[in-house]
């Protein structure tokens, strides 16, 4: 059966309004629900009481008291960190290594499906418009945020990583006319959806990559890639979102090829210089 999480991913769509509210609020406070009232999800919410149990009923529930339940069995199960590294630490059979690239390979093959051309040059051409581009998410994210401000910095020299503990600083630097780039995986850093949420309020546009139609940070974005991240380690995989990155990278040295090239050709110069003058020390 699928979990609380899945369920609503799955059926979002067809969701009220209201009850999107609803669904939000509860994949944004899993422990509270678990344990709060109708009521009190309401209030959270924004919404009636009566449309938390209509939410519960269209999520396949008899009762909201039965959705609570299944809510509490998937906040056990969730350790998949811990289970899964019991798991692999324990035994391993010999094609572990295939299904683990296999894994991999289906990440990227299911996130393609989900990605056009269209949003890929748009988020390409957004980059090669923008005044600035900040990119921002960390922890694990930072396997998708530092390649991406890197290459977009090798490329058009005006990219930068926010720095975690500098997120006030970079804001106040934030001006319209340039471009934020996001990574927002579980367990959704709330950071980075309120870097969105600022970044929008300014009109700047935003691109996000997360792993949910519903993640919080898709409200304040005007493009958004879906990457899987499926993984039977103690961690997620970021292959899908490296390769989504991949493709926007490509784009951009394609539409802007000539002001990408001036600007490698430039730092290449400058490394050559630098190692001269290290040469001589």
């Amino acid at each position: 059966m699928e979990n609380i999480k899945e369920l609503i991913q799955t059926r979002y769509d067809q969701l009220s309004s209201s009850q999107k509210k609803t669904a939000y609020y509860i994949l944004e406070n899993l422990q509270d629900a678990a344990i709060s009232s109708a009521q009190k999800i309401a209030a959270a919410s924004g919404v009636s009481e009566a449309t938390v149990h209509r939410l519960a009923q269209n999520l396949g529930f008899d009762s909201f008291m039965l959705l609570k339940k299944e809510l509490r069995n998937d906040l056990r199960k969730m350790n998949r960190a811990i289970n899964n590294l019991e798991s692999i630490s324990t035994v391993k059979d010999d094609s572990w290594l295939n299904s683990h690239f296999y894994l991999e390979a289906e990440n990227i093959l299911e996130t393609s499906k989900e990605i056009s051309v269209e949003e890929i040059k748009s988020a390409a051409t957004l980059i090669l418009d923008a005044k600035a581009v900040w990119v921002g998410g960390w922890r694990m994210g930072l396997s998708v945020t530092s390649y991406m401000s890197f290459i977009l910095n090798y490329m058009l020299g005006n990219s930068y990583l926010i720095p975690q503990g500098e997120v006030a600083e970079y804001l106040a630097r934030f001006s319209e006319g340039d471009v934020v780039f996001l990574c927002s995986f579980p367990r959704y850093n709330k950071v980075i959806t309120e870097v969105a949420e600022f970044a929008k309020e300014r009109n700047l546009k935003v691109i996000a990559i997360t792993d949910s139609p519903v993640s919080p940070i898709c409200k304040f974005s005007d493009v958004i890639f879906i990457a899987k991240s499926a993984s039977k380690s103690f961690v997620d995989s970021y292959t899908a979102a490296v390769s989504v990155c991949n493709a926007v990278v490509n784009e951009v040295s394609y539409l802007g090829k000539e002001r990408v090239r001036e600007h490698i050709e430039k730092v290449e110069d400058h490394y050559l210089n630098f190692k001269e003058l290290q040469n001589k020390f």
